[in-house]
């Protein structure tokens, strides 16, 4: 088995939804196309693809069906997870083909990529009919269940919903019950490496339960960063981004963001003489 391994995640692409900007509609089917496209010219890098939620906005079959289509133009593998906006009936139905999305044998979406140097664990926080994340008492004998079968390999968790407080009232407002019980299952385990999710469409990064937890921004939209309490917010038209994790055993996991679209490049101008002097 080789040591070096890459993983991107990607994450909120909401298919299925136009937004209105001053300046433009943004299809975001077409900003799916574009990170497609930068994940193409990364296909030498990558090892797999993680899409991290909310794949489409309304749940439904067809805007699945549209995600696919894209996302099996990619030459790495990839893995899909539930999120707040998807069905998991649905994405059983569309991604037929992906035999893990039927492994867990409890009806939720979960399990677990063995065959890279890092483990990676993929847990289910949707609770049906709400935007608010759940994980609740089966789902944590679950994980404590696979986290205790390899104690020693280094392993990364993926969720959607963050299992922390973002200090952003709206979106902690939609965040996920039950986050203190697997914090402490976490806390447990010495090999967890990152514990990393989206929904908020925000980069956060935080220390939590002796590992370190990552929001990752949307693939299509962003939001505003506000730390008062709001009834909404509106879309803001950020670079889309997305994670890529490198997993050097000589240094650990390290965290890059990737953002897509075309941006100059400048004229270098060397490299500049360090000051003389104290």
């Amino acid at each position: 088995m080789k040591k070096l391994c890459t993983v991107a995640q990607v994450t909120d692409l909401h298919i299925g939804r136009t937004i209105a900007f001053p300046s433009m509609q943004l299809d975001l089917y077409d900003e799916l196309h574009r990170t497609a496209e930068k994940l193409r010219t990364l296909s030498d890098l990558l090892d797999i693809v993680i899409i991290s939620g909310d794949l489409s906005n309304h749940g439904n079959v067809p805007d699945c069906m549209r995600v696919k289509e894209v996302l099996d133009t990619l030459p790495m593998p990839y893995f899909v997870m539930v999120g707040n906006h998807d069905r998991r009936s649905v994405l059983r139905e569309v991604f037929s083909d992906h035999a893990y999305l039927h492994s867990s044998g409890d009806g939720y979406i979960q399990y677990s990529i063995e065959h890279l140097p890092i483990r990676i664990i993929v847990l289910d926080t949707l609770s049906v009919g709400s935007h608010r994340g759940l994980f609740d008492e089966a789902r944590i004998a679950w994980l404590d269940g696979k986290l205790s079968e390899q104690t020693d390999k280094p392993t990364m968790i993926c969720m959607h919903h963050p299992p922390f407080e973002t200090g952003m009232p709206y979106p902690d407002s939609l965040g996920l019950d039950g986050k203190e019980a697997l914090g402490q299952v976490v806390r447990k385990y010495h090999n967890i490496e990152a514990v990393v999710s989206g929904h908020t469409h925000r980069d956060s990064v935080v220390r939590w339960n002796n590992t370190v937890a990552y929001v990752t921004p949307s693939s299509s939209f962003s939001y505003k960063l506000e730390f008062e309490e709001v009834d909404d917010l509106d879309p803001l038209n950020n670079p889309p981004a997305f994670r890529i994790f490198r997993w050097d055993p000589a240094v650990g996991l390290v965290s890059h963001l990737c953002y897509t679209g075309v941006y100059e490049f400048g004229l270098s101008e060397g490299v500049p003489r360090p000051p003389d002097g104290a």
